[in-house]
Order: C-alpha cells, then sequence, then structure tokens
C-alpha cells in the first residue's frame, strides 16, 4: 500500500478516464461484464462515514460512484449527493500572493484527500492474468475484501481528527468517506492488480458529529504498518479460497524478504515488469532520426525537447483497452514460460499450502511472548526510539509467514504482540495525568491530549549505553599529554601533510589531547580538514605516549582504509574490532593452556610447533587488545550504531586508554540505532572540539551555503538557485541533463561522481554510463551478469559491496564500499579487477559477483560520504532528505550542481496520471527542512516531556465543547495546507 496527497481537483480525471461508459457494461453483469468493456467499472463507495453523508441519510456502501459525485468530493470537498460544504469550504485555489522575494506565487492548493493505492504482489497479478475467470473473480474479491478489512481497522486504530489550539486535542472519528476504483495494468501496461482507495480529507468527530480534516500524520505514522497488514490479509485470503502457498525472497538491498506465491518463477514476474513507456520509444525514434540526419548524438536539452514532443504525439494514442485484449497480450508474453495452457499452470498452483490454518486461540501465550521479544530486538535495532506503529508494522512482518483463519485472526495477534512488544521496552513519552477533564477522555478513558498509539519508546540497554557514554564524556581522569608537547602544536606538521595546521585545527587537537576526557568529541562540516586534525592528534599524541599508541576505527572497512590513509595508524572496522575484542578471554584461556603445557615439554618438533601457535596467539590477543595511555579514534562516528561505541568506550575505560569520536551529526545516521554522536556533542557544549573552516570549495558563497543547508536554513535555497546551481524539470530530462554534466566532466579529466539517494536512480545512472564507455570503445561489451541486472565487462568501474576477507588483494582485501577496474573475465562468471590508478589486484569469484558487485559509476549518498571529487553533479526529488542533501551537495571541490526532480511520482507503476509540477526551491526547501537523523533515547525523552507539559497547559484552557479545526476556523489563506 502507497499513500499520495491529492490537492483539490488533482486526480478527479485520471480516476474517471478509465471507467467503462454505462452503455458498455451495467452493474447487475458483475464484474465479469467489464471484461470485454472498455475501461475498468466504476468506482465505489466505502467507510463507517458515509452514514454521515446527505443530511444522515447516507450512502450505501458499495454503490458505484458518479462522475459528479466524485467532482463534489475531490474538486469541492463538498457532500457527493447534496452537494454542502463538508465543513469549512477549502481556501487558497486560484489565489496569488507575493513572496518575502516580490515574486508572484500560487497559493498550496488544498489537501482533498487522500490516495491509498492498494496493489497485490507481482506474483499475484501475474496469476490473476493467466488464470480462468472465475479463479479471476476469487482473486479479485481477495483483494477487495482485504483492502476492505484494513480500511475498517484504520477507523478504529488510524484515523483521527485534530483540534484545539495547535492541534493539541486528538479525536476520534465516525469512519472515514471513501471511494475505490480498480484498475488491472500498470502504467505501461503490465498486468498489476490494484486499487486506489481514495480517502477525503473530512471526517466527523465522534465528540460532537463537525465535520473536521484528518490527522494526516496519523495516517503517514500508521502507514507501513497497514500496508503490511494488508500484505498479511491478502495471502490469507487467497490461501483460504484457492489453496496457494507463498514462499520468501530475499531482496538486493533490504533484509526484509518478499512474500510471493509459491510456483510463479521470478523470471516469469520479470517478464511483466517492463519499465519502458510509449514516450520513451517514440522519443528513441527521434533520436535515431536526428543521429541519421545530424551525423551526431543530440545533446541532453535537444533530448528533452524531443521528450517532449514525444509526450505530445503519444498522448491521443493513449487508449483504455478492455480487459480481454490485455488478457489476450499477457497470454501471449507468457507461453515461452508456461505454455499454452495456461488456467491449468494457474490451477496447479493450488494445494501448496499443507498446514492448517491458523486462529488466534492456537497460539499460546509463550509464542507470542517470544515473538514480541523478536520484534523488539529487530526493531530496536534499528532505531533508537520507536513508537508502537513500528512495532505493530514488525509484527506484521514476523507474521508473514502464519495463515489465518480469518482476518479478525491475524489482527488479534499483531495487535497482541505488540502490545507484549511495547511492555519489553521503556516508554519516553510521560505518563497521562490522571485528571484529564472527562471532555477531553475517549470512551475507552484514554487522554485526547494524546493521539493514539503515538508513545514513544527505547529499550533499558539503549539507555544504559547512552548514559554510560555521557559519563564517560563528562569524565576526566583518562590519558592526556603534556603541556609541553601541546605547546608545540601550532608549529606541528602531521605525518604526511605539507603545511602546519590551521589555527582553528590546532585549537582543535589541543582540546581534544589535552582534555583528560573519557570520551571526547570532535564535530566537523564536510570539508573542514577532518583528516588533517586527526593527522595532527595522532602525532601530538605520539609524540607523549610513543609510536603505537593510536588506533583507527570506522563503522566500514572502506571508511577505516581512508582513515589508514589519512592519518597513518593501523584501521580497523568497528564490527570487526568488536568481535575480535569479545573473543580476548577465550584468547587469554588459550594462551594459559600453552603456557601449562610448555612448561613441563621436553624439546621436540612438537614443542617447536606448540611454541610458533602460542606466539602467534599472543600477537593476536595484543592486536586486539588495548592497552593504558592509548588513543582510539573512531572516525564517521555519527555513523556508528550507539551500541558500538558503548562497548569500544567501555573496552577503552576498562583498560585506561581514551576514545575520540570524529565526524559530523548533520551527515547520515547508521543503519543500526544512532543518535549518540550528536548528544554527546550537545552534552559536552561548549568545550566540544570543533571545526567551522569549510576548506574544500572553490567559491566561497558555497562554503557558507553548505553550512546554513547543514543546519537546515531552508532560504539557503535561494543561494544555489541564485549561482545557477539548479536544474529543474521531470525525472528523465533531470537524469539527461545529470549525465551529460558528468560526461562532459569526464571527458575534461575531472574527478566527477553522479550521486542519488535512492539505489534505483544509482543503477539507471550507471547503466548510461556504461552504455557510453561502450560505444567509446572503452568498455567490452559482452560481460558477466550481476544480481541487479546489468553487464559488467573488462574495462568497467566496479563497486564492491560485501566484505570478503578471504579475497586477498596483495597486503588488503575486498571491502565494502571498495573501486576497481574490470581487467578480465572467466568463463564460469568470475572477474578479475585491480584497484584504480593501484597495482593491487584480487580475482572475485562467481557467486560473488552475482550477489555483491554492482557498476561503480554513479553512487548512492550512503556511499559517497566521506568521497572528495572535483565535481559532483546529485539528484533531488521531493523524497530527499536533509541529511543526504547536503552529503551530495559538499562532494565537490570546484561544483555541486543539484538536479531537481519537480514532477515525482514515487510509485510510477500504479500512478496513472502525470504528477502535479512544483517549483525547484520548494522542494530544495523542503528536503532542508525535513531532517532524517536518529536523535538519540534522552533526546527524545527530553522532547516528549516538553511536549506532554505543552499539551496540559493547553489542555488545562480547553472549555467543554471547544473545538477549532481548518475545517471549521478561519486561517489565513496560503500559510497552510487543508492536511
Amino acid at each position: 500500500m502507497s499513500i499520495r496527497r491529492m490537492t483539490l481537483g488533482a486526480g478527479y480525471r485520471y480516476l474517471m478516464s478509465s471507467v467503462a461508459r454505462a452503455d458498455e457494461a451495467t452493474r447487475a453483469a458483475g464484474l465479469t461484464g467489464y471484461y470485454a468493456a472498455t475501461g475498468t467499472p466504476p468506482g465505489w463507495f466505502l467507510g463507517s462515514g458515509l452514514a454521515g453523508l446527505a443530511g444522515g441519510v447516507g450512502v450505501e456502501p458499495g454503490s458505484p460512484v458518479s462522475e459528479e459525485q466524485l467532482w463534489r468530493m475531490l474538486g469541492m470537498l463538498r457532500d457527493p449527493v447534496t452537494g454542502e460544504h463538508l465543513g469549512r469550504p477549502p481556501i487558497g485555489a486560484g489565489m496569488v500572493f507575493v513572496d518575502h522575494l516580490g515574486r508572484v506565487r500560487k497559493a498550496p492548493k488544498s489537501v482533498a484527500g487522500f490516495d491509498l493505492t492498494f496493489s497485490v504482489p507481482k506474483s499475484v497479478s501475474v496469476a490473476w492474468a493467466l488464470a480462468d475467470e472465475p479463479t479471476r473473480a476469487r482473486i479479485h474479491a481477495a483483494h477487495r475484501r482485504a483492502l476492505q478489512a484494513v480500511i475498517a481497522y484504520g477507523e478504529v486504530h488510524v484515523f483521527a481528527t485534530r483540534t484545539g489550539h495547535a492541534g493539541a486535542i486528538s479525536e476520534d472519528v465516525r469512519g472515514v468517506i471513501a471511494t475505490a476504483f480498480d484498475h488491472w495494468d500498470s502504467r505501461v501496461g503490465d498486468p498489476q492488480l490494484h486499487t486506489h482507495v481514495v480517502v477525503l480529507n473530512r471526517v466527523q468527530s465522534a465528540v460532537d458529529g463537525r465535520w473536521r480534516t484528518l490527522d494526516s500524520k496519523a495516517l503517514f505514522r500508521a502507514a507501513v504498518g497497514m500496508s503490511e497488514l494488508y500484505n498479511g490479509l491478502l495471502a490469507d485470503e487467497i490461501t483460504r479460497n484457492l489453496g496457494w502457498g507463498w514462499a520468501p525472497e530475499g531482496r538486493a538491498r533490504s533484509a526484509e524478504p518478499k512474500w510471493e506465491v509459491d510456483g510463479v518463477d521470478k523470471e516469469l514476474r520479470e517478464e511483466f515488469s517492463q519499465r519502458s513507456s510509449a514516450i520513451e520509444q517514440a522519443k528513441e525514434e527521434l533520436v535515431d532520426a536526428f543521429v541519421a540526419s545530424q551525423g551526431r548524438q543530440p545533446t541532453a536539452r535537444e533530448v528533452i525537447g524531443m521528450r517532449q514532443q514525444a509526450t505530445l504525439t503519444t498522448r491521443e494514442a493513449k487508449q483504455v483497452k478492455p480487459l480481454v485484449e490485455l488478457i489476450d497480450g499477457w497470454r501471449a508474453r507468457a507461453r515461452d514460460f508456461v505454455g499454452l495452457d495456461q488456467p491449468a499452470w494457474v490451477a496447479a498452483l493450488a494445494g501448496r499450502h499443507t498446514h492448517r490454518l491458523v486462529t488466534a486461540h492456537d497460539l499460546e501465550a509463550g509464542i507470542l511472548a517470544d515473538a514480541a521479544t523478536l520484534v523488539v530486538a529487530k526493531v530496536a535495532d534499528k532505531r533508537a526510539t520507536f513508537t508502537r506503529a513500528n512495532l505493530l508494522a514488525e509484527a506484521h512482518r514476523q507474521l508473514h509467514a502464519v495463515r489465518f483463519a480469518a482476518s479478525a485472526d491475524r489482527i488479534r495477534v499483531a495487535e497482541r504482540t505488540a502490545t507484549l512488544a511495547a511492555e519489553r521496552a521503556v516508554m519516553l513519552t510521560p505518563a497521562e495525568v490522571l485528571d484529564t477533564p472527562e471532555h477531553l477522555q475517549r470512551a475507552d478513558g484514554s487522554s485526547m491530549l494524546r493521539p493514539r498509539n503515538s508513545e514513544v519508546y527505547a529499550t533499558q540497554d539503549l539507555l544504559d549505553a547512552e548514559a554510560r557514554l555521557l559519563a564517560a564524556g563528562q569524565a576526566t581522569d583518562a590519558p592526556a599529554v603534556t603541556t609541553a608537547v601541546a605547546a608545540r602544536l601550532g608549529r606541528m606538521v602531521a605525518p604526511g601533510k605539507e603545511h602546519a595546521l590551521s589555527a582553528e585545527q590546532a585549537h582543535a587537537v589541543a582540546t581534544v589531547v589535552t582534555s583528560g576526557r573519557r570520551l571526547d568529541v570532535l564535530v566537523g562540516a564536510a570539508g573542514t580538514g577532518k583528516s588533517t586534525t586527526m593527522a595532527g592528534v595522532r602525532a601530538a599524541w605520539e609524540a607523549d605516549h610513543g609510536p603505537g599508541s593510536v588506533v583507527g576505527l570506522a563503522p566500514s572497512a572502506a571508511a577505516a582504509e581512508v582513515l589508514a590513509d589519512a592519518v597513518g595508524v593501523p584501521t580497523e572496522n568497528t564490527a570487526k574490532w568488536i568481535s575480535e575484542h569479545r573473543s580476548l578471554p577465550q584468547r587469554e584461556a588459550r594462551l594459559r593452556e600453552y603456557a601449562a603445557r610448555l612448561a613441563g615439554a621436553y624439546p621436540s618438533q612438537a614443542t617447536r610447533q606448540l611454541q610458533m601457535t602460542a606466539q602467534a596467539e599472543l600477537a593476536a590477543y595484543r592486536r586486539w587488545a588495548l592497552r593504558p595511555g592509548q588513543l582510539i579514534i573512531v572516525d564517521e562516528a555519527s555513523m556508528a550504531a550507539t551500541t558500538d561505541l558503548d562497548h569500544i568506550t567501555t573496552a577503552a575505560t576498562n583498560a585506561g586508554a581514551k576514545v575520540l569520536l570524529v565526524g559530523d551529526w548533520a551527515q547520515l545516521s547508521p543503519v543500526q540505532a544512532g543518535g549518540a554522536f550528536k548528544l554527546l556533542a550537545d552534552a559536552a557544549g561548549p568545550a566540544v572540539a570543533t571545526l567551522h573552516d569549510v576548506r574544500r570549495f572553490r567559491h566561497e558563497w558555497e562554503r557558507d551555503a553548505t553550512l546554513r543547508l547543514r543546519v537546515g536554513d531552508e532560504m539557503v535555497a535561494e543561494e544555489y538557485a541564485a549561482h545557477g546551481r539548479l536544474e529543474s524539470g521531470v525525472r528523465a530530462d533531470m537524469l539527461d541533463l545529470l549525465f551529460e554534466g558528468w560526461q562532459t566532466d569526464q571527458r575534461a579529466g575531472r574527478a566527477s561522481l553522479m550521486v542519488a539517494a535512492d539505489a534505483d536512480t544509482v543503477v539507471e545512472l550507471n547503466a548510461r554510463a556504461r552504455a557510453w564507455r561502450v560505444r567509446a570503445g572503452h568498455v567490452a561489451q559482452d560481460g558477466v551478469l550481476c544480481g541487479d541486472g546489468t553487464v559488467v565487462g573488462v574495462g568497467d568501474v566496479v563497486v564492491t559491496r560485501l566484505n570478503m576477507r578471504a579475497l586477498t588483494t596483495g597486503r588488503g582485501w575486498v571491502k565494502n564500499g571498495d573501486d576497481w577496474v574490470v581487467t578480465a573475465t572467466g568463463p564460469d562468471g568470475s572477474l578479475r579487477v585491480i584497484r584504480p590508478g593501484g597495482r593491487a589486484t584480487a580475482v572475485l569469484p562467481a557467486d560473488y559477483v552475482r550477489g555483491h558487485l554492482e557498476l561503480g559509476y554513479a553512487s548512492t549518498a550512503h556511499r559517497a560520504q566521506g568521497r572528495t571529487v572535483d565535481t559532483a553533479h546529485a539528484y533531488v526529488t521531493a523524497t530527499t532528505l536533509r541529511e543526504p542533501l547536503y552529503v551530495m551537495a559538499s562532494r565537490g571541490r570546484e561544483t555541486n550542481r543539484l538536479y531537481i526532480d519537480t514532477a515525482q511520482e514515487p510509485d510510477s507503476a500504479t500512478a496513472h496520471r502525470e504528477p502535479e509540477r512544483v517549483e525547484p526551491v520548494e522542494v530544495l526547501q523542503k528536503a532542508i527542512a525535513t531532517s532524517s537523523a536518529d536523535l538519540a533515547a534522552h533526546e527524545v525523552q527530553r522532547q516528549e516531556q516538553a511536549r506532554a507539559q505543552r499539551a496540559r497547559n493547553l489542555g488545562v484552557g480547553v472549555r467543554p465543547g471547544y473545538s477549532a479545526s481548518a475545517a471549521n476556523q478561519p486561517a489565513a489563506p496560503w500559510t497552510r495546507s487543508m492536511a
């Protein structure tokens, strides 16, 4: 299930455009009547809120939606029957205003509703497309029952409205008003059974019956859980009615498996997962004609013009096809996979589920308790803090393998599991006050001053880890350097550096090495010279504590290698170091055993072999053990998990050593629960060592701009626009321009980087780069197929994505994030690779190539962090967040260009309309304003306490019957959306 906001008037046409005409099929004919009709069935009403329409007469659930009724709802936010306003009329539509720069701008449109798109898994769509009519009808009915159950669940547990000053009061609603439109295919004509459920942004409060807007925050907070619930309910329905089984499949970029129908092979599913479109095909024809006539490839801007022309020429040709015609085409494409008798192939999928269907009573308390323990452990591993919605989503994931006898059984078990999981955590949100006024209590006694299921939790283990880190940051009994060494810092040249430390860097070094704190923090924005400063720290520390007294760690093996090059000390990734450090007691036991055996041993070959074994064990012990006076530098520490930092710091404290965390809290957070780095930096206050002087960028304005972007100053977007750093348009046009910019820099000999926040865009850019290099003769066309579907050949730049110490490269080994150039391909699918500009080589086995190798011309923001290039070209969308944007906008010394998709559609397969375009500066401002940083549990607890106090203060002054919401009270136009 995906969610899209729908502004006033938007979506109306695309929902109605595919509906079959009334003279082609009638409701009495049932669903089969639409198989031959040109289009899909008319929309139908659903939701308990229908009872409040037409002055209380109501609308029958399941009744068809007329064109006029849909327009009244989505175009005017009115009652679809009577045309009366539902609450306050929408404001701002068609209005303009003058912004702070004197520009005439359109006022934001009101939010008319939310498109909840329920789409069955691809395996279900494929089987549905190839089945006989009765089976198709049963699959479709199962899909409908599952989505209806999710909407009914949401009416009880999710949907709400906010009233009172600043929306302090969360009121239950009498249900939602929704319309559902069934669609058969994806945007490019592949089988994709899905339903657009449009939930109107008007609900009746359960308190006083007045019409108000939906609480969109509550809806989006529960979206993942509702999606997982739908997946489980659909699987149950199909298994109960058809006997199909389900199988988990791994995903390339997710630890969570996806569940597909057992027996629908991946190759068949991929056949029906096309990405081409009529517009792109028409554009390619225009490009071919251009090359034939002009004798050259068109520029990116010329291609954009051709795509616009193709859009116009293909728009009129678009037709809504009858389902029977679609099915004929799908069956023709499936013949090579399943033969001619495709209904028989679908029928053979039955009987693969052999276990008894489960009821809620079948699962004993101990089973649910174990499931709850697993749920909270998995959620807490990924998040420092979490809500019940997070626990509930994970509970549904853990239950995907179980088939339930009824929808109520699945919901009851998941809810109970989530409750047990919450009981195993610590609630950071203060408990509800006991004296909440009666008029601010729900029917179940809970307080309306808190939205349902909005409580925030953390585990006690994480809270304890953060507390230990905070204590270490305050303790000042750690080793330090003498004042004599500190006095020379201003003249010191760090090892491997050509110039002395700057005044700011020298001050930061002095702050760290003389503080005596067990745990220190060095914060530096992108481009401030953290590597040089760390080299200075090493030099100062070794001047007092001797060679080998500095140890380097980093969250990834690739980052550890960068640290080793920059600072010149032995380094390791944190996971490996922690694993080896935990094994030290076993090593000690073995050393004692060897010593005892050697004490009474006679000289012999066996004794000499035992001595060598003991010496190797002792060397390994010394390598991973810490000793007094050492300094452990953890680079990129903002990307290190809190529990890892706690283990390292505790080990250092026990050994009489010191830890220095180096990083930038404004850059990317760890994949695991984090937030500790910023917590420690804030706790240190003015005493924290900080680097402010940005030295990376060629242009002075960009130095200031990146610092403003870093702290969330939305207005800096205007700076990037004023200096010509923004390109804007639709996705395809932006990728054309981005790729052309990178090509130009490559030809000029600049080190250039293409970067995007999402992996799919990176794959697409990599494929373009390879095709260009193949045409230029730099890369062999033939090669080896990787797991993401790309071909890699001799001459390609590739990146390894899994640490593999067994694959040696001279003195090193193959790491996640390493760049390579392919020098040879093996007949078994293996590759010989070499480091760019180096001599280290490796042979990557075929299974490693298939599972853990990608093209390396473009990078995700996570892999780009820590890199510095001449120029960077970054793809930005409406879903880009501040931290990855900051990383992407700060890699290049000379220029950093941002290519902004102003019409992004994340779920393009089920989007049947052109997305609304927005101003590029607005997209950039939203990205800058929206942080994805993982906050520490202690910080969230402080915020929750402050929020609860504000809610209590507001609640005290609320009179019985008082309400104020966007649907009932006046508000200045263009200052807020209706959502």
